[in-house]
């Protein structure tokens, strides 16, 4: 009887032990632990990331859109910012002297008239002095002449001091004229009572101060230019095609185009002449465009790389930062929710075009809403983050 108990208690207890297991398997199936629910957990960690305000701003993250661009139909050409010749100016000294002051700066907007620096020369005084004393000259000369006019009508003088005053009465009107005029051309004009030692040389036209090639006390010459003046108002860029390139050229093309300096910056002009000229040696002609809008920072002599528009085809594009790589596959990041503490973006595959000027098309592979806010500064540190969460994930699993 005492067996028959025990193999009965032993029998309850086994059956109470099967019983829990089961219990504790089944609650591993339905828990957090569950292999398709960090899948799940870890495809939704790959296609999002989110950063707080701070961590955007740390890293610069700019959004944008897409922007229509013509990367295709274009044909490559560089060339520089330059004037035409009524556009700039040498000033140079009409005559030799000292500079005693120079009063502007390279880059100082100047207007027509503008003293640019004063040259001294004792000669200056001389040639002052000289019409002075030819106008006195000249002064006694036409009241002789009305004296021995009236003498010779009366038959009272012989007419030859009459011929003799005459003549020298028009040698003194001839260098009082020179005289005056040469005082006037370097701006004295007519000399009174005060005689001037210097002179000013002035702008010959309204631009900017390019270069200043002298310094006070140096003594110039005639033929030396002392200062460049420039009009940037009308600044084209001239341009090399090479002959292949030839037959696609007409006037009026519009050119998309960008400093070397700033390759970020894309401007616009038009083609408005084609050179008669060809260069043998290089195989291309010269174009000209017309710059459509004012630029502060354009000088002349500044390089340009411009892609001349053949056709008006425009695809969509991003700047070339917003788009990253992983494995092979391109993506884009697209603003998402935004919650309290963080902004979440989603990561987009897509496909690659053509790249040009710093902006490449892209293909969507899904569609995106119309006002979709795109990564377009930032996208790389985004990418670094979403693989960090798929290694946290994969060692996690």
């Amino acid at each position: 009887m005492k067996n028959i108990i025990i193999l009965f208690l032993y029998s309850v207890l086994l059956i109470s032990c099967t019983t829990h297991d089961h219990s504790e398997d089944g609650g591993h199936s339905h828990g957090e632990d569950d292999p398709a629910h960090e899948e799940m957990e870890e495809a939704h960690g790959e296609d999002e990331v989110g950063l707080t305000a701070l961590q955007m701003e740390k890293i610069g993250l700019k959004l944008g859109g897409f922007e229509q661009k013509n990367l295709k139909s274009t044909v490559k050409v560089n060339g520089e910012l330059e004037l035409p010749p009524q556009n700039k100016a040498d000033v140079s000294a009409m005559v030799a002297g000292k500079i005693t002051q120079i009063s502007v700066q390279p880059g100082q907007r100047v207007k027509k008239g503008t003293v640019l620096a004063r040259l001294q020369n004792p000669a200056f005084i001389e040639w002052q002095q000289a019409y002075l004393e030819t106008e006195g000259e000249l002064l006694y000369l036409n009241k002789e002449w009305e004296r021995l006019k009236d003498l010779v009508a009366k038959e009272i003088s012989p007419k030859k001091q009459l011929d003799k005053i005459e003549s020298e009465r028009a040698i003194a009107q001839a260098t009082l004229k020179g005289l005056k005029a040469k005082l006037q051309l370097l701006g004295l004009g007519t000399p009174s009572d005060k005689l001037y030692s210097t002179i000013a040389l002035r702008s010959p036209m309204d631009g900017y101060v390019r270069e200043i090639k002298a310094n006070t006390g140096v003594f110039v010459q005639p033929e030396m230019s002392l200062f460049e003046i420039v009009d940037n108002h009308h600044l084209h860029i001239d341009l090399k095609v090479f002959e292949k390139d030839l037959p696609y050229i007409k006037e009026g093309q519009i050119i998309q185009f960008s400093l070397q300096s700033q390759p970020d910056e894309l401007m616009n002009a038009y083609i408005f002449a084609i050179g008669k000229a060809f260069n043998r040696a290089q195989r291309t002609v010269d174009i000209h465009a017309e710059i459509k809008e004012e630029k502060a920072n354009l000088l002349p002599g500044m390089f340009v790389e411009a892609r001349i528009i053949l056709g008006d085809k425009k695809v969509p594009t991003l700047p070339d930062d917003a788009i990253t790589v992983d494995k092979g596959l391109f993506y884009i990041f697209v603003k998402e929710e935004v919650h309290e503490d963080e902004t979440h973006f989603k990561k987009i595959p897509v496909l690659k075009g053509v790249t040009d000027f710093g902006y490449t098309e892209v293909k969507l592979l899904e569609s995106l809403p119309e006002n979709a806010e795109i990564v377009t500064e930032g996208a790389y540190f985004l990418m670094a983050q979403s693989k960090k969460g798929e290694e946290g994930a994969g060692h996690h699993h």
